[in-house]
């Protein structure tokens, strides 16, 4: 099974300018949790609400900086004809819970654990993704 058979799709994305401010309301407006960060039209980072929380509010950050100050500046990407069981082995060695993915460069979806348990007809991956969503 391809990733592009599972993931979400459509990608809200930020820039690494953009105030914390207004990616929240990015991430609200568009009911997600994951945003990926571009300097212009160049691969920057990626954030979380998780990231926002943790980096910023809990730190006393005004939400006026800039997103920069809570992103990851990794940027972790699956292409959508990759199968679905490379998008889990890299979410499982990267210990993330969202992956970015991609036609070419450009950002066309996200896939989850949640996405790659639901859509996988594989049940040992199915399994191993249950598994890592209980910790």
């Amino acid at each position: 099974m391809l990733v592009s058979e599972v993931m979400h799709e459509g990608v809200a994305t930020a820039q690494v300018s953009d105030s914390i401010k207004k990616v929240a309301q990015l991430m609200r407006d568009n009911d997600i949790g994951a945003v990926p960060i571009y300097d212009k039209d160049k691969p920057a980072g990626f954030v979380t609400d998780r990231d926002i929380v943790i980096s910023c509010v809990a730190e006393g950050a005004s939400l006026d900086g800039e997103i920069s100050a809570a992103m990851s500046p990794e940027f972790i990407a699956v292409s959508k004809d990759k199968d679905v069981t490379e998008a889990a082995k890299i979410m499982e060695e990267k210990q993330i819970s969202r992956l970015l993915v991609v036609d070419g460069n450009k950002p066309i979806g996200i896939i989850s654990l949640q996405d790659l348990a639901l859509g996988s007809e594989n049940p040992h991956l199915k399994s191993e993704v249950l598994q890592e969503i209980k910790h």
